[in-house]
């Protein structure tokens, strides 16, 4: 009795979590149109698979019911083995259903490809993304300012997200606006957003990346044309603590400054241990040297202007292995590694000979 009461709690409370009762469930409030139709495509999925659970979880009840061993009056055919409608019913709808789903699959696949320009009458605004140790570094190449931990853009215009990492491979996601993707070191992922109407909605790392990992929080503000205009104004003119006075304002994010946004991978108990365990003044001093990771998101920050291909040179170092000088250096050493390989097989080879 007590497991069928717990069973039935269960239930209700998952059926008050879809249904909305439960909290603000994000995926299914969506506020843009890449969040609403993944959000339709969700929700059609797990009704069309509903359609199978449902009648299989009644039948189960009803068989059980219907054939108990009180039930006298139940048909007893021990002999029974074959139903073509039964078979037609269990095989058939399955069928079907899947392929409605790999339909809609390929549908939404092509329809909400990230890499998919958005159709719309304004012309996009490029937002350029690093992921950093950890928190999210967001840079405006056609205004010339950055932010950290704080993205804005006007409502009803496409924003087109290009997105990579300076450390570990991570995850940008605003749940509200439309799907996450991957950002990864060395290469350039692009993400393309609207928000219907303005608002605050949250981005998240969907990606563990670190001890650090649940810091990498930020805020996406969804605002009218001529806020965004002023703040873009007040960021540029050292003053954007006039629009957010939580924030911190800065002057440029150059090469030295984006080096410090740098945060370290190890908890302040663990530093302390690697302090006590050092032997030499040169293990002291390194670990001395070491950053603790967060224990809070980093506080939003602005920069009134930005190194230029800033974003690019944090590509481009980690392309460095395969062009240029290292890669001739790369490759001298597979030359000497070959040559000396040779060398070494043929003494070998004349030993044998004799």
């Amino acid at each position: 009795m007590r497991q069928t009461i717990l069973a039935v709690l269960s239930l209700s409370a998952m059926a008050a979590l879809l249904t909305g009762c439960g909290g603000d469930m994000v995926l299914l409030n969506t506020k843009g149109p890449v969040g609403h139709g993944q959000s339709s495509l969700m929700m059609t999925s797990i009704y069309l698979m509903l359609l199978v659970v449902i009648p299989s979880v009644v039948m189960a009840v009803w068989f059980g019911w219907q054939y108990r061993a009180s039930n006298k009056d139940a048909d007893y055919k021990p002999t029974w083995a074959h139903s073509t409608t039964i078979e037609i019913v269990v095989w058939g709808v399955p069928v079907i259903i899947i392929g409605i789903l790999a339909w809609l699959t390929w549908w939404g696949s092509h329809k909400y490809d990230p890499y998919r320009p958005l159709e719309s009458d304004k012309a996009p605004l490029t937002v350029q993304v690093i992921a950093e140790q950890f928190k999210w570094i967001f840079i405006y190449p056609e205004q010339n300012i950055a932010t950290v931990n704080e993205v804005r853009f006007p409502e009803k215009t496409p924003v087109s997200f290009k997105i990579t990492s300076n450390f570990t491979m991570n995850s940008f996601f605003i749940p509200q606006l439309g799907g996450q993707i991957y950002a990864m070191a060395g290469m350039q992922t692009h993400l393309h957003l609207l928000a219907d109407e303005p608002g605050v909605y949250r981005g998240i790392s969907a990606n563990y990346s670190g001890y650090g990992f649940s810091q990498m929080r930020f805020k996406a503000h969804s605002v009218t044309d001529a806020e965004f205009a002023q703040w873009v104004e007040a960021v540029k003119a050292g003053n954007g603590t006039s629009v957010n006075p939580e924030s911190v304002q800065k002057t440029v994010l150059d090469q030295a400054e984006f080096a410090t946004l740098r945060d370290g991978n190890r908890g302040k108990h663990q530093l302390e241990v690697l302090l006590a365990k050092a032997n030499t003044p040169e293990e002291k001093a390194a670990v001395e040297a070491m950053k603790p990771y967060p224990t809070k998101p980093h506080p939003v920050t602005y920069y009134s202007s930005v190194e230029p291909q800033l974003f690019e040179s944090v590509i481009n170092n980690y392309m460095s292995n395969y062009h240029g000088a290292d890669h001739s250096a790369t490759a001298g050493a597979h030359e000497a590694a070959s040559s000396e390989a040779h060398a070494a097989v043929e003494p070998a080879s004349s030993v044998v000979g004799e």
